[in-house]
């Protein structure tokens, strides 16, 4: 089986649309999405358990404001599909189905007036990472950044800080930071 690495994933997505196994239009908002958010993941790094979330504020870090909240979720949802998808394929290729629109929901997929729209399925790359909901996107502009701290296993924090942090504004935000804290309740004693 070939290694879950940057390059197999897009020519994975050009194999699948090459074989009809995805529509050309599916698979190349794929490949931007990928192209996009994985643009400094080195090419021999193993993208299995990829914190995919991370990658996308980090891309946006990065350009802020290029993309709107939505694309940004969208591009996020795009990276955890097709990483799921080549999962699927390298456990059992002679299987493989390709993706269809009920796979892909109807935002993605179309879908005829009348149709409830299906809930949409978690991909398995996504089951095997606990990820925090988050209430809403934090996005970051061009005066600042946002950084996701993995506090706990399945906590991810997250702060928005001005581009131009000063020490004395940072010393200030880590005794703010310290004041939330509270000392862990300690062992009844017998």
């Amino acid at each position: 089986m070939d290694q879950m690495t940057k390059p197999n994933i897009l020519r994975f997505i050009q194999y699948a649309i090459d074989k009809g196994l995805v529509k050309a239009n599916t698979g190349t908002g794929w490949r931007s999405a990928c192209v996009k958010i994985l643009e400094t993941v080195a090419d021999d790094q193993d993208l299995a358990g990829l914190d995919v979330q991370r990658e996308v504020l980090q891309f946006n870090n990065r350009h802020p404001g290029l993309l709107s909240p939505d694309s940004l979720a969208q591009y996020q949802g795009r990276v955890m599909l097709v990483l799921s998808e080549y999962a699927k394929w390298q456990q059992n290729p002679t299987t493989y189905k390709g993706v269809t629109s009920k796979t892909l929901g109807p935002r993605n997929g179309g879908k005829k007036l009348g149709d409830k729209a299906p809930a949409p399925a978690l991909p398995a790359v996504a089951e095997q990472q606990v990820q925090p909901k988050q209430p809403h996107t934090l996005v970051a502009t061009e005066t600042s950044l946002v950084l996701p701290f993995p506090l706990r296993p399945s906590f991810l924090a997250q702060i928005v800080i001005p581009r131009d942090l000063t020490k004395d504004e940072a010393t200030r935000l880590c005794t703010f930071i310290q004041a939330l804290g509270q000392d862990a309740p300690m062992a009844m004693q017998s």
